[in-house]
């Protein structure tokens, strides 16, 4: 005669002694195992739980095993939360017979039930043509049916998703995501659609969207939900990748006019919460034309590079550089006053000045006119550059290569 299998925790040792005379008397011989924890069990074993030994955390494994749990005092209400909380049953810890005969009534309609012919019937050559992984479960959470696209794509054979929970099929960390979303849809009713990471068949992590819905009894409670997943991995790579493109000057890398806007907007918010300096720097490249006009575009673009490299270099991490026109670039200096700021523009201009690149068989140098302000916090962010804008004009009237700054105090746009 084939053993049944019974595991159970610690608690409920004291009573195997005893079930066993029981059982056995039933004509039942019994495989005893003991474990520390439900998640220690294989799905769909046969536990004995006695409520000092459980723990909220493993409650959700109960739906893919069959668990019955024992306490010192039971009354109608615990137990109908015990087996809404997916136990088969709740019931007395010293009534030994009734324990032994809700066993073996377990252990006789499991020998009774015919296989099962569901997943080789019509729905599952319907959904299993689908394919997008789709997957069903029951109002315990457990997987009562799924297509081979979600077998394929999770690595697990059919027999190894049906029957069991998702903490049998998805790490600990995922499976609490899905586990909380799907206690969510329950509750609600209708659909849901989310996005959370899916660790797939060859180990890496895929960003899967999740459509699903409630499916109901005939008499309007919730019999479980059915899901399909969509890979948006690559789409939202792609989403990304537009959005670093619109932020981005592509010449130069750095950031262009839209990233600006943001960057300084969210700037002078933090700036004025923390009660700290911000400063703008406006820098034009002087007489650019001429560059592309002597030696071609192209040289235009190396002498923009170039320019960008030696800025980059002189800049703290915290400050950042960007093109906003043809060779019109700004400067946001975190943290910085009027005079530093200054002394910062006198230090690139400085830089430009003394620096060239060899192309087309001369020495290419290049110099700067640059506006400096202090953002008033209190000003909009246009008005701000309007007097740094003013201040860079006024350099290139009174001969470019050199810095001139505004006094916010004073200067009025």
């Amino acid at each position: 005669m084939d053993k049944l299998a019974i595991y159970y925790l610690p608690a409920a040792g004291t009573l195997v002694g005893s079930l066993e005379g029981l059982l056995t008397q039933a004509g039942l011989a019994i495989e005893w195992s003991c474990c520390s924890a439900i998640s220690e069990t294989p799905v769909g074993a046969l536990i004995l739980l006695v409520d000092a030994d459980l723990e909220q955390k493993e409650q959700a494994l109960f739906a893919a095993r069959r668990v019955i749990l024992l306490a010192e005092s039971t009354d109608f209400a615990a137990s109908i939360r015990a087996v809404e909380g997916g136990a088969l049953t709740c019931l007395p810890i010293n009534d030994l017979e009734r324990i032994a005969l809700e066993i073996v009534a377990l252990e006789t309609q499991r020998r009774r039930e015919p296989e099962n012919v569901a997943d080789s019937g019509m729905l599952q050559t319907v959904i299993d043509a689908i394919p997008v992984p789709i997957f069903f479960k029951d109002e315990h959470h457990v997987y009562r049916g799924c297509n081979i696209a979600f077998s394929e794509f999770i690595g697990l054979p059919l027999n190894k998703v049906v029957g069991h929970s998702v903490y049998d099929v998805a790490p600990a960390e995922l499976a609490d995501r899905y586990y909380r979303a799907d206690c969510d849809l329950l509750a609600t009713g209708g659909h849901q659609r989310y996005e959370a990471p899916v660790r797939c068949a060859d180990g890496q992590l895929r960003e899967i969207e999740f459509n699903k819905a409630v499916f109901f009894h005939p008499d309007g409670r919730p019999a479980g939900q059915v899901g399909a997943m969509l890979d948006v991995t690559e789409r939202k790579k792609l989403v990304q990748q537009l959005e670093v493109a619109s932020l981005t000057d592509p010449l130069t890398g750095i950031g262009n006019r839209r990233q600006f806007t943001l960057m300084a907007k969210a700037a002078v918010s933090e700036h004025r919460g923390a009660e700290l300096p911000l400063s703008l720097l406006l820098l034009d490249v002087d007489y650019f034309k001429s560059i592309n006009d002597n030696f071609g575009h192209a040289v235009g673009d190396r002498a923009l590079q170039f320019m960008v490299a030696k800025c980059a270099s002189l800049l703290r991490e915290e400050d950042h550089l960007f093109r906003v026109g043809g060779e019109e670039f700004y400067v946001l200096l975190a943290k910085t006053e009027l005079d530093e700021a200054a002394g910062v523009a006198e230090r690139l201009c400085e830089c430009l000045r003394n620096s060239s690149f060899a192309a087309r068989g001369a020495q290419v140098k290049m110099t700067v006119s640059i506006g400096v302000v202090e953002v008033a916090i209190d000003r909009p962010l246009e008005e701000n550059l309007s007097l740094a804008d003013k201040q860079l004009y006024r350099a290139k009237r009174e001969g470019r290569d050199r810095v001139c700054v505004a006094d916010t105090r004073e200067d009025t746009v």
